[in-house]
């Protein structure tokens, strides 16, 4: 994992807090997998929309990593963006005796009854980008700022490539699945229009991740040829635009812009190639998966934890990707 020099701005005592030995090892008949090291103490289950975006990707892997420094057995489940497939997982968090789960909820209303349950047994919350009632702790930002911010950063490129009057037609790819990602998008779209209120968005559609993003765009390309601006919700949704346009020969960075959101590291490498991907949002998954496992761990310590932590959020473009170690 890349070292940042940008990072979230969390609560000094949820990255100091210590991670105590771990329990069993476990198993996930969700279809998660477990990693886990000997002794006895602590298992917590985490639960993600998807494993095909490159942030949760990522943010896992991380809190894998944290998981298994510090003796943590911890349960992971694919929600595969199915609310009913989370349930199943948190059920089976319950029953395989977990101390804590840490969901990013697909619906925060379907989940909150099962969740009602693990906190009658006891079982600590940790939320990640929605919040469910009755939670004990949440990591993340707020959707329409994480949206704007990649919106602005956009708007201010379209300026300076086409200046404020000639017509720039535009896309976004969306996640409208979830209402807290609707903002998210409206967040783009009134940053780009801030500063370019020239923008003309004509395409708009759903994509989960970068095979989606890819079949969307080309869809885009064939209804609207002039379309010079992709904007997607996460940057697994803008490299299949990415790919899109450059199956196209539309690989022009004068001409034609992708941005995603998320910071993965195969946005990085190609905003630093100089590429049309010129734009993404830093989130930090790796420092985010970190700290959820820190942060449950602190809850069951007894020690002081945040329990809003909003992180800092760093529009990463061709001005400012030298600040990164790739």
């Amino acid at each position: 994992m890349r070292k940042r020099l940008f990072s979230m701005v969390l609560c000094v005592a949820m990255t100091v807090s210590l991670l105590v030995g771990c329990g069993s090892k476990a198993t996930d008949s969700a279809g998660g997998s477990t990693a886990a090291k000997g002794g006895d103490g602590y298992t917590i289950g985490i639960s993600v929309l998807n494993m095909t975006g490159q942030f949760f990707i990522q943010l896992v892997d991380a809190a894998k990593a944290e998981a298994e420094a510090n003796g943590c057995t911890l349960m992971t489940n694919d929600a595969n963006d199915d609310s009913a497939t989370q349930i199943d997982a948190v059920e089976n968090f319950i029953s395989a005796g977990c101390n804590a789960i840490i969901i990013c909820a697909v619906d925060p209303e379907a989940i909150q009854p099962v969740v009602k349950k693990a906190q009658e047994d006891g079982i600590k919350i940790v939320c990640l980008t929605a919040k469910i009632d009755g939670y004990d702790a949440y990591i993340g930002c707020d959707e329409h700022t994480l949206g704007y911010t990649q919106g602005v950063a956009v708007g201010k490129m379209i300026a300076d490539k086409y200046g404020k009057d000639t017509e720039v037609q535009a896309a976004t790819l969306n996640y409208d699945l979830m209402e807290s990602v609707i903002a998210r998008k409206e967040g783009i779209m009134e940053g780009i229009l801030e500063n370019a209120p020239n923008v003309k968005f004509v395409a708009d559609a759903t994509a989960a991740d970068q095979e989606e993003g890819m079949t969307n765009t080309e869809n885009f390309l064939q209804a609207n040829p002039d379309i010079k601006v992709v904007c997607g919700v996460s940057d697994g949704a803008a490299l299949g635009a990415y790919q899109a346009f450059k199956a196209a020969g539309m690989t022009d960075p004068e001409k034609y812009i992708i941005a995603g959101i998320d910071a993965t590291d195969e946005a990085l490498k190609l905003i630093n190639e100089g590429s049309i991907y010129q734009a993404t949002v830093d989130q930090n998954p790796g420092e985010t998966g970190k700290n959820l496992v820190a942060t449950a761990c602190a809850i069951l310590d007894g020690k002081d934890f945040e329990k809003d932590s909003l992180y800092n959020l760093i529009a990463v473009t061709p001005d400012n990707i030298g600040d990164y170690d790739l």
